[in-house]
């Protein structure tokens, strides 16, 4: 293995940079690409090249032997903010993204905590087995964000795996009471948790850690309920399903094309070594950016063109549309332009 984690490379067939996230099996690794820190390829070693500047050596010049270059360091944490308040937060909770290798088995997941509510935290996480320390981090959590936390190996899940939360929130007041929560991870479980993840909009195993910062007596509670019995239901449908429409860019959404093709080739360069995985995920994501920005420009409906094939990316996208508060409805009908190959979107 030529290659670390946290080595810069170049792709030698369309000359895009990237950066080592993972190593894989037969031969593989992963690469997250320097122009969209969002996505990972999978990718042949030999398909790669070190993305160091050649220097020419002047006459002369002195060797000195014995200096050993430094380990590259791993590449930072990703945070995915969400372009929009979620309407019913869960808290804090912890997800594990299934990243599928070249023959489509999953062999490790991307460990990510997400925090959909409005209140920021100081987070200490751990996660261990009965043999080795998984990961460790000290960091701070913003409002609607996702933090990725690391790798976890399929293997791990075997030997006891257990997670522990320990947050802060932060307040105009200064720091609230620690709380903390501590998560024993069982394999049948963990295989029953597949949601789609908020923010992150893709399928992972997620355990819900922390759902209430705030501490109350039982008379409160007890008051709270009281109260929240007497409301008519349908003003709270009402508040849920109001979606305030604004163009802010007047400019941008009278340029902005309603329409996208999901069509893996129309979406990246090399992906003719992609596993299927991985190309769902990849159109999804983009999926989900074409929807959020046209919401930002106030676009009231747009065309998400997937083809019709074995109708999995269909099936794909109405599950993300479900999940998505931007969307008011959507269907995938007969189009004179696009046949049954589109789900049209109302915004």
């Amino acid at each position: 293995m030529l290659y670390a984690i946290g080595t810069k490379v170049r792709l030698r067939f369309t000359g895009e940079r990237g950066t080592i996230t993972g190593i894989l099996d037969e031969g593989m690794l992963m690469v997250r690409l320097e122009k969209d820190p969002d996505f990972e390829i999978p990718t042949f070693e030999e398909d790669l090249q070190r993305d160091e500047a050649s220097e020419p050596v002047s006459a002369g010049a002195k060797f000195i032997m014995g200096k050993v270059a430094p380990k590259p360091e791993a590449p930072p944490a990703r945070r995915i903010q969400s372009q929009y308040k979620i309407l019913k937060p869960k808290g804090l909770q912890l997800a594990f993204e299934p990243m599928p290798g070249r023959d489509g088995s999953v062999s490790r997941y991307k460990v990510w905590m997400l925090n959909d509510t409005q209140e920021e935290f100081l987070i200490e996480f751990d996660l261990d087995t009965n043999s080795r320390d998984i990961l460790s981090i000290d960091d701070k959590l913003a409002a609607n964000t996702a933090l990725e936390l690391g790798d976890f190996l399929s293997d791990d899940l075997n030997d006891a795996p257990e997670a522990f939360l320990r947050v802060r929130r932060i307040t105009t007041a200064g720091l609230d009471e620690p709380l903390e929560h501590t998560l024993k991870i069982k394999p049948k479980q963990f295989f029953n948790s597949l949601l789609t993840a908020p923010i992150l909009n893709v399928l992972a195993y997620q355990y819900v850690m922390l759902d209430s910062f705030e501490p109350q007596n039982s008379q409160e509670s007890e008051d709270l309920r009281a109260y929240a019995k007497q409301q008519p239901r349908k003003r709270v449908a009402a508040l849920q399903n109001s979606r305030p429409y604004k163009a802010f860019d007047p400019e941008a959404l009278a340029g902005f094309n309603p329409e996208i093709d999901l069509h893996i080739e129309n979406l990246i360069n090399g992906y003719a070594r992609l596993d299927k995985g991985e190309i769902l995920r990849i159109q999804l994501q983009h999926a989900q950016r074409f929807v959020e920005k046209a919401a930002r420009l106030g676009a009231p409906r747009v065309f998400l063109i997937h083809g019709v094939g074995e109708g999995k990316l269909k099936d794909a996208i109405a599950a993300q549309l479900r999940d998505n508060p931007y969307v008011v409805k959507f269907k995938n009908e007969y189009h004179h332009k696009y046949g049954y190959g589109a789900t049209e979107v109302w915004l």
